[in-house]
C-alpha cells in the first residue's frame, strides 16, 4: 500500500478507535459509578495538550508533533485515556491506553508524581512502519513513562518519554472534580 493510499483511509480509522476509546471509557465510567462502594469516590477528568516535543536526534524528515487528548484518574491513582497526535513524520495517529498508574509524592517531592501508561497505537504506516516495534498494518503496543509537577488547581506540567525518541511536554487541564 503507498503512502498516499494510507493516508487517505487512516482518518475513517482514527475515527473508529476514537469513538471506540471513548465508548471504552464512558462505559467503565458509568459502571464505576453505580457501584455503592464508590458512590463516594469520584473519578477526575483531564483534558491533556501537547504544542510540542523535543527529539534527542532532530532530523529534517521530522514534522511537528502535537497531541490533544482525554484521560480518566481513578481514586487508587489507576488512569486511562486516548490520544489523537501528529506523530514524528506527518501521519495522524492515535494511542489508546486502557492501563495507566500514577505515583504521587514521587522521591518525596509532594508535587511531582510518576506515571505510566500503556495500550494501542495506531497510525505508524508506510513508510514509517518500521520506526515503531512490533508493527502490524499500522497498530504497535505502546508504553509511556511520564513525570508531572503540579501547578494547583488540578492543573499539572508533563513530560513524557514516548518510545525513547524524545521529550514531550504536556499541560494537564482538569475538567471534574480535581482532588489535587
Amino acid at each position: 500500500m503507498s503512502y498516499a493510499i494510507a493516508q487517505h483511509k487512516l482518518p475513517h480509522a482514527l475515527k473508529r478507535l476514537v469513538a471506540l476509546s471513548l465508548l471504552i471509557i464512558g462505559s467503565c465510567s458509568h459502571a464505576q459509578s453505580t457501584e455503592p462502594s464508590l458512590a463516594n469516590n469520584s473519578a477526575r477528568w483531564y483534558l491533556t495538550v501537547s504544542p510540542y516535543t523535543k527529539h534527542y536526534y532532530p532530523k529534517p524528515i521530522h514534522s511537528h508533533v502535537w497531541l490533544v487528548g482525554i484521560e480518566r484518574h481513578d481514586t487508587d491513582n489507576s488512569f486511562m485515556g486516548a490520544a489523537f497526535f501528529n506523530n514524528s513524520f506527518g501521519q495522524n495517529s492515535v494511542y489508546l491506553y486502557p492501563w495507566g498508574q500514577s505515583y504521587p509524592n514521587f522521591w518525596g517531592y509532594e508535587k511531582l508524581t510518576a506515571k505510566w501508561s500503556a495500550g494501542l497505537i495506531y497510525g505508524y504506516v508506510e513508510p514509517w512502519e518500521h520506526k515503531v516495534p512490533l508493527n502490524h498494518n499500522g497498530f504497535s503496543p505502546g508504553f509511556v513513562p511520564a513525570l508531572s509537577w503540579k501547578l494547583g488547581r488540578g492543573y499539572e506540567a508533563q513530560v513524557s518519554f514516548p518510545g525513547g525518541a524524545g521529550l514531550m511536554f504536556h499541560l494537564q487541564v482538569p475538567l471534574s472534580a480535581a482532588g489535587n
